[in-house]
């Protein structure tokens, strides 16, 4: 495992700051998608591909690249990709912060959706017929929008195409979660705006020494109150949705870089690598240690 190497950090939009409000980014081009190197960032990515085939890695799940895929990388999400050499991959690349999708905070359906990608429905789906030129033809109208920094609304603009393009994108993520029987369970009615928030802090502090308790904290809410809002609205206690983002990192971890289990174990937030291997074979069936030696066959 010598060829190896520790998962890049980005924390740019684009290679270059990109502002198109305050101190929201957004940054998209046309790029030919070569073979890359792990890496994740701190801000969401969607792709269009509508040139070549190749395959892209995320969060330790392979999907197939083709004509009409399109692939959503949230932030910190791990992710790598493997070109067909004889048939290069070209694709719309969007680079944003996760507030320029408007009404999140209102509408705790979309929020559930949105962080449900990569686990509740797929990070990659493919867009066939009518509905991929449809997809194509926003990821063109986005780009020209962006180079036309004078036309008024251009910010307005920007923000419509994007949400029109996530939510094409979850819904045809739950039509493939459904017809593989993996859907996500429906919202429930009683879901606050809360929901956005507490997620947004969890995805961005789950390496870090976070409790219930801290957790609770941080929203000015009560240990009982935040236990029971998580069972109710994210269907799972908070342990176990914490345990799942940090064992989501491992996992990464463990086929790209040359670390050591237990540096990893504390590297994505756990205290000792004691419970790091308990929750790991519990949720992928095998130890940590099984699981590098099986995927790398």
């Amino acid at each position: 495992m010598s060829t190896k190497k520790v998962p890049i950090y980005e924390d740019f939009v684009g290679g270059v700051p990109n502002l198109i409000i305050g101190n929201e980014r957004f940054y998209i081009d046309i790029r030919d998608s070569r073979h890359s190197y792990l890496h994740h960032h701190n801000f969401a990515e969607i792709s269009f591909f509508f040139e070549g085939s190749g395959v892209e890695t995320i969060n330790g799940v392979e999907y197939e690249l083709k004509q009409g895929s399109v692939t959503v990388i949230l932030p910190h999400h791990m992710h790598i990709i493997r070109t067909d050499m004889e048939r290069q991959l070209r694709k719309y690349c969007c680079m944003f912060d996760l507030q320029l999708l408007s009404g999140m905070k209102e509408d705790s359906w979309f929020s559930r959706m949105l962080y449900g990608i990569g686990s509740g429905t797929p990070s990659s789906v493919r867009f066939k017929g009518q509905e991929s030129e449809r997809m194509e033809g926003i990821f063109g109208h986005l780009l020209q929008e962006f180079h036309n920094t004078s036309s008024p609304g251009r910010p307005n603009m920007i923000k419509a195409k994007l949400n029109e393009a996530m939510l094409l994108f979850i819904r045809k993520g739950l039509d493939v979660a459904s017809s593989s029987g993996s859907g996500t369970s429906s919202p429930s009615a009683e879901e606050t705006p809360l929901l956005w928030p507490i997620l947004k802090y969890l995805h961005t502090h789950c390496t870090e020494k976070l409790t219930l308790t801290e957790l609770s904290s941080q929203f000015h809410l009560s240990v009982p109150y935040m236990s029971r809002f998580f069972k109710e609205h994210v269907g799972m206690g908070f342990v176990e949705y914490l345990h799942r983002l940090r064992i989501q990192r491992a996992t990464n971890m463990l086929l790209y870089t040359d670390k050591t289990i237990t540096d990893i174990a504390y590297e994505v937030g756990f205290d000792n690598s004691r419970t790091f291997s308990r929750v790991f074979r519990e949720q992928k069936g095998r130890s940590a240690r099984e699981y590098r030696l099986v995927q790398m066959k």
